[in-house]
């Protein structure tokens, strides 16, 4: 993982921490107060992660353009696809589809990070080495998993200005 990539993880994870997403996430757990699990992870969950839950992952970046960023400085301008997967099952007691469940779930993450038809984004990801450009929503969509179990995609094109030496 490149430095620009940390620093993407690193923002990511601020921005879900102060979005209140773990809360949303956790009051649908059997045991809402537990601390056994994480509900946001990078790439992969836990054995036996408690349900919902949601996993952040990245494509690699690619390069789109470099430029002088001042005397001295060169910049890079880094493109990343970035994709939240939400993993919800049947919860006792809640009149909703597991599909219905992933959907609400998704929604929330839309508008915390951008993609939701009704509000706009409520956090900024900033970096420690450079800048992130305006991120766009890609698209988002359920995948059954089985029958008590559904992921909900939702996806993102984010860009990076980093300085690079060479």
């Amino acid at each position: 993982m490149s430095v620009g990539q940390a620093d993407v993880c690193k923002a990511l994870n601020a921005a879900w921490d102060a979005s209140g997403l773990d809360a949303i996430f956790k009051a649908l757990w059997p045991d809402p107060t537990s601390t056994e699990y994480e509900v946001l992870h990078d790439e992969e969950a836990s054995p036996g992660q408690a349900y919902p839950y949601c996993v952040c992952g990245q494509l690699p970046g690619k390069t789109s353009a470099r430029m002088c960023g001042g005397v001295g400085k060169l910049c890079e301008v880094h493109g990343y696809t970035l994709m939240f997967t939400i993993h919800a099952k049947e919860i006792a007691g809640d009149d909703r589809s597991v599909k219905e469940i992933a959907a609400y779930l998704a929604g929330k993450v839309m508008e915390v990070f951008g993609g939701h038809p009704t509000v706009s984004p409520t956090e900024t990801i900033s970096i420690d080495n450079g800048y992130v450009l305006p991120t766009s929503y890609q698209t988002d969509y359920a995948v059954r998993v089985d029958d008590a179990e559904y992921s909900w995609i939702v996806t993102y094109l984010m860009r990076t200005d980093v300085p690079i030496m060479l």
